[in-house]
C-alpha cells in the first residue's frame, strides 16, 4: 500500500499509517540513499547540531556517555545506545547503521523496545523507528561491538523531526538531517604486538585508594601515552603523553578525584596497546 512505502526513511511524521523507514536510507556508502533521495521526503538535507540530536552510549540501559568520535569501544561488548531527537517537532523518526572500513556490518544491533524500534536485516543491518508518533522522540537499543582487531566503526544516521501538517496529510516534509562519525577500538586492541615494545606492566596497589604506581619496561622506545577510561569507554584522565626511550619506568599517579568504580588504564606505544583494570575505592 502507498502508506507502507511512504513510511519514511529514517524519520517520519506519521499518523498510525507511517510505519518504519525504507531499508538503507540513512546515507551510508553501501546504499547511498537517504529519505530524500528515496522520495519519502523533500529536501534539502541538513547537517545536525547538538541542539537537534543527542546520542549516548553505555553498558547500562540508561547510557550517559556521549557517542561521538571521542568514544572508544571494547571489542565483543554489548552497549546500550540512546538516539534522542532533541529538536522540538510534532512527530519523529530515525535510522542508523554501523560499518567497518570494508563497508561491512560492524557488530550487531538488538531491539530492546519492540513497540517503537525496528531492526531490518541486511547486510548491512539498519535499526530505526517503528510507528512514528507525536510522543516518541527517543529510542534505546543495543549495539554489540565487533570482535578484536576489527578496526574503526562508522555510524551513519538520519532523522526527521516532522511537522503536524505533513504528518496529518501524509505528505513529504523537508526537515531531514543526515550525518556520520567514526569511533576507534580501545582497550586491549593490539595487545599481541605490545610485547615487542613494552613488558612487565604492573599496576599497584589495586584496589586503589588515592594513588597507584604504573611500572613497565620499554623494550623499543617511541611515542607513548597512558590514559584512564571508565567502564563506559569515557576518557577520564591522561596520565602522560611523551616520547620514551628504552628502560624501566615506575610512575605514581593520583586518582583521588575520580569516583569509586572500575576503570581501565590503557598504555600505548607507537600504536600498540595494553590495558590494566583498576578498582578505585
Amino acid at each position: 500500500m502507498l502508506v507502507a512505502v511512504l513510511a519514511v526513511v529514517n524519520t517520519n511524521k506519521v499518523n498510525s499509517k507511517i510505519v518504519f523507514p525504507p531499508y538503507g536510507s540513512c546515507g551510508d556508502p553501501v546504499n547511498t540513499t537517504t529519505c530524500v533521495q528515496s522520495g519519502c521526503h523533500g529536501g534539502p538535507i541538513h547537517t545536525p547540531t547538538a541542539q537537534d540530536v543527542s546520542l549516548l552510549i553505555g553498558t547500562t540501559s540508561t547510557p550517559t556517555t556521549p557517542l561521538d568520535s571521542t568514544f572508544q569501544y571494547l571489542p565483543n561488548t554489548t552497549y546500550y545506545i540512546t538516539f534522542d531527537i532533541t529538536q522540538v517537532a510534532y512527530a519523529y523518526g530515525f535510522q542508523m547503521t554501523a560499518l567497518n572500513p570494508n563497508l561491512n556490518m560492524a557488530g550487531s544491533f538488538t531491539v530492546t523496545s519492540p513497540s517503537s524500534t525496528k531492526l531490518q536485516l541486511g547486510p548491512p543491518d539498519y535499526i530505526g523507528h517503528l510507528h512514528a508518533n507525536h510522543t516518541t522522540h527517543s529510542w534505546t537499543f543495543q549495539w554489540t561491538s565487533p570482535a578484536r582487531d576489527s578496526g574503526a566503526v562508522t555510524f551513519y544516521y538520519s532523522f526527521n523531526p516532522g511537522d503536524s501538517t505533513n504528518f496529518t496529510n501524509l505528505t513529504a516534509g523537508s526537515n531531514i538531517y543526515n550525518s556520520h562519525f567514526t569511533i576507534q577500538p580501545g582497550f586491549g586492541v593490539g595487545i599481541n604486538s605490545i610485547s615487542e615494545k613494552i613488558s612487565e606492566v604492573q599496576v599497584y596497589p589495586n584496589p586503589v585508594n588515592s594513588a597507584f604506581n604504573l611500572t613497565f619496561d620499554v623494550k623499543k622506545g617511541g611515542e607513548a601515552s597512558a590514559l584512564v577510561y571508565s567502564m563506559d569507554g569515557k576518557l577520564c584522565r591522561q596520565l602522560f603523553n611523551e616520547n620514551l626511550s628504552n628502560g624501566n619506568f615506575n610512575r605514581s599517579f593520583d586518582v583521588s578525584s575520580l569516583a569509586a568504580g572500575i576503570y581501565f588504564v590503557k598504555l600505548n606505544i607507537d600504536g600498540a596497546t595494553t590495558t590494566k583494570k583498576i578498582v578505585i575505592q
